[in-house]
């Protein structure tokens, strides 16, 4: 095989890597822009009773998530970013500093998971973990950027 033959193939599957990269960073945005909307109430701090949080966490979509996590994406070419020490003084968060994409968005995923399923125990508080679900999709869409 000529080396001309060998870069044009390298340069072919290079594109094709950037362009599944970019669709996957697409699709994780719009997925959590959508759950930040879902998440208004919590974010505006509302106040909304115990009926409408749960409203609120079946609402919430982890379809890109799950995808994100169970299967080997690029996280490196999606973004090289981490937590940095602003963003934990800015949403009081310091158990995340330096979490790097990958860890975030299984940390995110995690939560919402859980929550979905145990919505309705009365030991959880809904309030407090909802504020901390929309932290971190907030602070992940921010590394995405």
């Amino acid at each position: 095989m000529s080396v001309i033959k060998e870069i044009y193939d390298v340069a072919k599957d290079s594109a094709a890597l950037t362009t599944k990269a970019a669709a996957l960073k697409r699709a994780l945005k719009a997925e959590l822009k959508l759950n930040k909307k879902i998440l208004a109430d919590i974010q505006q701090s509302a106040s909304i009773d115990t009926e409408r949080r749960i409203a609120i966490i079946t609402m919430l979509d982890i379809e890109e998530l799950s995808a994100a996590v169970r299967y080997e994406i690029p996280y490196v070419a999606l973004s090289r970013k981490k937590v940095t020490a602003e963003l934990t003084e800015k949403y009081k968060i310091k158990r995340i500093l330096d979490y790097d994409l990958e860890k975030l968005i299984e940390a995110l995923y995690l939560m919402i998971s859980y929550l979905k399923k145990d919505c309705k125990n009365t030991q959880i508080d809904l309030n407090l973990r909802l504020i901390n679900i929309n932290k971190y999709n907030t602070i992940l869409l921010e590394l995405l950027g």
